[in-house]
Formats: structure tokens, C-alpha cells, sequence
């Protein structure tokens, strides 16, 4: 059936007065993202933070463009010898299969001219999952949504965040399409993307998730303390939330 119009005006109403979101979402360094991509899946939040900290610590000033990058890996066969050397080099550990899954990214991305952060940027706002599907062997859809996530054009997720928040706004519960709906359609009459309002959202939310508050009506209640961030594909780092490390933590 879909929100009215009204619907909509009432959700504008209750997110008009809610601060700019606090925590930067968005990964702007280049490398990283590239990094980021093949690490963040699969991976403790320990263990990728070591495999940055060993490239930021050893190789950041030599490896900050896509030709750096290209020049490093050209130094260690494309084996699985030479990956796991490339690997324990670049990052501190044996990764033989992530270095190869690496080595498909950057021609994934070389194919299309995609080099440089804003063209990495570009490609996120523009691409489909289908064009990416089967392209490199390894990376699944939950890479490639981690990979937008990064660059801020993630898909959003009807978390519990939404649910509570549009309910009030409403005064009734909706359909997780509708939720989706809500936050397309108010983001755009108020002149901010999708993914800033649903952040918006959550960071308002997030004292009554973590209190344990009723949850809206219709909807079952989030696990005590696990009110999980929006709009981010699950993996096992970081409680399924993309790592977001940039050259401020250097």
C-alpha cells in the first residue's frame, strides 16, 4: 500500500530537529578502501587493525597510490608462495588468498579506470551488484556492500533503529518496505541522503536500544546491548560493521 504523502510529512516532522550524524561513516582514503575490501570479511576487528597498523608503520608513505600499489605486488610472483610472502610484507601475516583476491580487485577496478579515490567514490554512487558479481573470485555480495558502506552508498537495512523511531512518528508500526520507504522519501524532501538520515536516526535511537526500551508496536524487542549500526553487511569484524580507519589513526 505504501505511505501517503502525510505519512511522510509526520516522519519529516519527527526528523527535522535531529543533529547531523557524529560518527564519520565514510572511508576517503584510497589504499584502505582497496585494503579494507578483501580484509574486512571473515577477519577479527583485532586482526585487521594489526594488518593496517603493519602497512601504516612500514609502507604508508611508499604505498599511497594505485601505481605504488601496482609496483609493490609486481615485486612477489602471482603464487601462492609469492602471495604469502606479498602478504606477510604488506599487512604482517601469511595471506596468500587475500593478496589474490587484491590482485583481482585492482583489475577490477583498472579495467573500468578506476584509480584514484574519486573515481573509486564515482563508481560506488553509479554501480549495480551485477557488475561486480563473479568479476573477483573470493569477493561476494557482502564485500561489495561493504565496499559502498565505506564510500557512504551502502543499502540500508530496516533495523530496530527505524522501526521505534517511525512508529512514534506515525503512531503505528509499518512493513520493513515501508521503513525503507520512509527514509528514501523524507531524505529526499529534506535535502540529505538516505544514509545520513538513517544515521541521524540511529544515533537518536540508540540510547533507548541500549536501555531496553518497548520496542514499537508489532516488532519483537533487540537483544539486550546489541543494537546493531544500520545499513551495514554482516561479517564477524566488528560486529558486522565495516572497519571506517583512516590516516588519522596512523
Amino acid at each position: 500500500m505504501g505511505l501517503s504523502e502525510k505519512d511522510i510529512a509526520m516522519i519529516i516532522g519527527s526528523c527535522r530537529d535531529l543533529p547531523p550524524a557524529r560518527r564519520p561513516y565514510v572511508q576517503t582514503d584510497y589504499i584502505l578502501n582497496l585494503f579494507l575490501a578483501v580484509l574486512d570479511y571473515r577477519s577479527t576487528a583485532e586482526g585487521v587493525r594489526k594488518a593496517l597498523s603493519n602497512y601504516r608503520q612500514r609502507w604508508w608513505d611508499q604505498i599511497r597510490t594505485h601505481e605504488d600499489l601496482r609496483r609493490f605486488l609486481a615485486k612477489y610472483p602471482d603464487t601462492p608462495e609469492g602471495n604469502l610472502r606479498a602478504g606477510s610484507d604488506l599487512w604482517g601475516f601469511r595471506a596468500a588468498r587475500r593478496v589474490a583476491e587484491l590482485r583481482g580487485l585492482i583489475k577490477f577496478f583498472e579495467a573500468r579506470g578506476v584509480v584514484t579515490q574519486e573515481l573509486l567514490t564515482h563508481w560506488a554512487r553509479t554501480s549495480q551488484y551485477r557488475d561486480f558479481m563473479g568479476r573477483v573470485k573470493g569477493l561476494s555480495l557482502n564485500v561489495y556492500e561493504g565496499m559502498l558502506t565505506r564510500l557512504g552508498y551502502g543499502p540500508i537495512h530496516p533495523g530496530p533503529h527505524l522501526a521505534s523511531f517511525i512508529a512514534r512518528a506515525l503512531a503505528r508500526s509499518v512493513s520493513d518496505t515501508e521503513l525503507l520507504e520512509a527514509v528514501e522519501r523524507a531524505s529526499g524532501k529534506i535535502g540529505i541522503r538516505a544514509r545520513e538520515l538513517d544515521r541521524r536516526i540511529y544515533e537518536h535511537e540508540l540510547p533507548r536500544l541500549k536501555s531496553g526500551s518497548p520496542p514499537a508496536p508489532g516488532r519483537s524487542p533487540a537483544a539486550p546491548g546489541r543494537s546493531p549500526e544500520p545499513a551495514m553487511p554482516k561479517s564477524k569484524t566488528l560486529g558486522g560493521r565495516p572497519m571506517l580507519l583512516g590516516p588519522a589513526a596512523r
